[in-house]
């Protein structure tokens, strides 16, 4: 099980942040950790007043957010919010990502759990400058949940996605997905996606082809010896496939009715620290699906002993 102490719920009262209450709670009660429920507002803004008159939130409105419409309503074990620990807090300030991330920081939060602002046409390219702030700014993990996803489900999390580039990185993200899916009895899916080369016509290369059976096939192999190195148990699949990263990960979500992506960036520190790079980006700009980012620079929500073996 992730070692989860501290969940921070940030939420603006939108309907983006209502969706994914559900996740904050249902996680902070399987691992009795505390959610902090916090909300940013300022004098600058239209809605100023009306922000400090809904705060503290009270239990009631709480669970309308938990109870929303889902499809996994008919099965779903809600848990008592009265016998959860919530933290309630309001802060002023002008920058929302900034003070999101300081909270989260002098708070020891180890999981953000945040809705984005998904939206139609050339919007929906744009999940929310302070979502964005804070996964990639953050001192810890973040889930996301896309306000207009066409599936954001609460508990019911049956398969569970890790795109893998074989990257130190990739590895964190499925140690990260193991534990996921131990918690939600769900199956992990490993994706390798093989980008074919491209190269400038002035190369006079167009005629070569890249020896792609075999790269996948090899690929599928190491994908395997993976699952069997890391998970070690039978709910595992594997694939390799060629084309764009991104693309492939999102178009797999879709066929494969995947609940969850587990995914990694490449962190880094100082100016690259911004980059959350772009197929992570990409994937949390357009998943229909929450996805967790694992960030190999910051805190590990691994058990100890799993931890330790990893930065050995």
């Amino acid at each position: 099980m992730l070692s989860i102490q501290r969940i921070l719920f940030p939420t603006d009262f939108s309907e983006g942040s209502k969706r994914a209450f559900p996740q904050a709670a249902f996680l902070a009660n399987w691992h009795d950790a505390e959610l902090h429920v916090v909300n940013v507002t300022g004098r600058h803004q239209h809605d100023y007043e009306e922000a400090k008159h809904q705060f503290p939130i009270g239990v009631d409105t709480l669970n309308t957010w938990l109870r929303r419409p889902s499809r996994a309503n008919a099965e779903t074990n809600w848990p008592d919010l009265g016998t959860m620990s919530i933290v309630q807090e309001q802060i002023e300030s002008a920058v929302p990502g900034e003070a999101l991330v300081d909270y989260a920081d002098a708070n020891a939060i180890d999981l953000v759990v945040m809705g984005t602002h998904g939206r139609r046409g050339v919007d929906r390219m744009l999940f929310g400058s302070v979502t964005e702030e804070v996964v990639r700014t953050a001192p810890c993990p973040a889930l996301t949940v896309r306000a207009d996803a066409e599936r954001a489900p609460d508990q019911a999390v049956r398969r569970v996605l890790v795109p893998i580039d074989f990257s130190d990185a990739s590895v964190a993200a499925l140690r990260h997905a193991k534990e996921i899916a131990l918690t939600y009895g769900a199956e992990v899916d490993l994706l390798h996606v093989v980008e074919t080369p491209t190269y400038p016509s002035a190369y006079g290369l167009e005629s070569v082809r890249f020896p792609m059976p075999e790269v996948l096939e090899r690929s599928e192999e190491q994908l395997g010896d993976l699952a069997r190195e890391e998970i070690g148990y039978e709910h595992v699949m594997v694939s390799s496939e060629v084309g764009s990263p991104a693309r492939s990960i999102l178009e797999y979500v879709d066929e494969q009715e995947v609940d969850l992506v587990v995914i990694a960036t490449h962190g880094r520190t100082g100016l690259d620290r911004l980059l959350l790079g772009s197929v992570t980006e990409r994937v949390l700009r357009q998943s229909p699906t929450p996805v967790f980012v694992v960030k190999p620079d910051t805190k590990s929500l691994l058990p100890k002993a799993k931890a330790s073996t990893q930065g050995a």
